[in-house]
């Protein structure tokens, strides 16, 4: 934990149990922190080793529902965190001390656990969404975006960011017939958003490059640069799901509408390769080949409000028929869920390799979908789970 501006370097400023009007420092007590964010999740998670030579597990006594208040300084960015005890874990005696594992969630969802509420709202969801996000708390949000149309829904005995969860998987971007996601990055700020809004900002531009296999020194002295976009480790998840992705209509599928106002009736047909626009993608050509699937997934929805779309159909763009990969590089303040960034893969091929040629089926540009933050010594490392939809170069 030593302070420091290095790459990856960190330093645990602060460490507090808080309850009621009493207080306990255990900054010099914690050995190891893992931070754990999701576009999946709606809160971030902790996990912090403590080592206890004071007995402060009995004699405070740490209870689940403590406040629970976290400075670190990564890189000379200050990073603050307020969350809640939800379990003390992993609990052993080591000769004079005793060793146990905080896990915490966001105090938002804390309140989620036990605060529910039933109310109507009319609007669009993003502003509903909001409604309930102001009045339940005031924890920092970032990128609220503007959804399409105005309905009428009734929120019944959900928590807060239950209800939340369920109006981003129904609000429909203004820009495109996709869907959004509620999530809490690894800075503890709020977003409701399509993970496709990373497009915007990242597309063109990727902001990193993380590289396996990289050349981190010159003439024996280390690059810092390259030092901080290097692969340390690299883990290829599951790819090309093609039973899974003809099941729940990722290629091919088709929705029978009806309309319980006036009992009229639209079909919706959802082809992956008819719909590919490299726009709308990280690169620039399909995963799959084109094949004849005939008319897919079928699905029968009925209404009296919801004008039907594409949404329903095109799956999101971050799923389980993706090219999923593992990596883990130095920590950066800056890297966060959400975003874009590329990957460069050497070619497996020794001879290939040698000479600088990509992997291009691996190679491209990446969502950023979860991030564990793991705090050890005086180092940070992130283990980001990364997932791309399309491919750098045609099959």
């Amino acid at each position: 934990m030593a302070s420091g501006k290095h790459t990856g370097s960190y330093e645990l400023k602060s460490a507090k149990i808080i309850r009621g009007g009493e207080a306990v420092d255990i900054t010099m007590m914690v050995s190891e922190m893992n931070i754990f964010s999701s576009i999946i999740d709606r809160t971030i998670m902790g996990e912090f080793l403590i080592t206890d030579g004071r007995n402060v597990i009995s004699g405070f006594p740490v209870q689940g529902g403590d406040l629970f208040k976290v400075q670190i300084d990564i890189m000379g960015q200050m990073r603050d965190y307020t969350m809640r005890i939800t379990k003390v874990k992993g609990l052993s005696d080591i000769e004079t001390s005793r060793m146990y594992i905080l896990e915490t969630i966001s105090e938002f969802a804390f309140q989620g656990l036990h605060q529910k509420f039933s109310q109507s709202f009319t609007g669009p969801f993003n502003e509903i969404a909001l409604k309930i996000f102001e009045k339940y708390t005031d924890e920092k949000f970032g990128y609220w975006e503007a959804s399409k149309g105005s309905s009428t829904v009734i929120i019944p005995n959900w928590s807060p960011t239950r209800a939340l969860g369920w109006l981003a998987a129904n609000a429909v971007s203004t820009t495109d017939d996709i869907r959004f996601r509620f999530f809490q990055d690894s800075k503890g700020i709020y977003h409701f958003m399509p993970i496709e809004k990373a497009l915007d900002f990242y597309k063109d531009n990727p902001p990193f490059t993380f590289k396996y296999r990289a050349n981190n020194s010159t003439d024996g002295i280390p690059n810092v640069e390259a030092d901080l976009s290097a692969i340390s480790d690299l883990k290829f998840g599951h790819a090309y799901d093609m039973s899974k992705s003809l099941r729940e209509g990722y290629l091919v599928a088709r929705e029978y509408d009806v309309n319980l106002k006036d009992k009229s009736q639209s079909v919706i047909n959802w082809n992956y390769h008819k719909e590919f626009d490299k726009a709308k993608y990280l690169n620039p050509f399909p995963q799959y080949y084109n094949q004849d699937f005939g008319m897919g997934r079928i699905y029968f929805s009925a209404s009296s409000q919801y004008q039907s779309d594409l949404s329903g159909l095109k799956k999101t763009s971050v799923t389980g028929y993706n090219q999923l990969v593992q990596i883990t590089v130095k920590g950066n303040p800056e890297v966060d869920i959400g975003q874009v960034v590329k990957l460069d893969i050497p070619n497996p091929d020794p001879a290939g390799s040698r000479k600088g040629e990509k992997d291009d089926m691996w190679t491209g540009k990446y969502y950023v979908t979860a991030k564990r933050d793991f705090y050890a010594g005086d180092e940070v490392k992130m283990v980001m789970d990364c997932a791309k939809e399309s491919l750098k170069e045609e099959v």
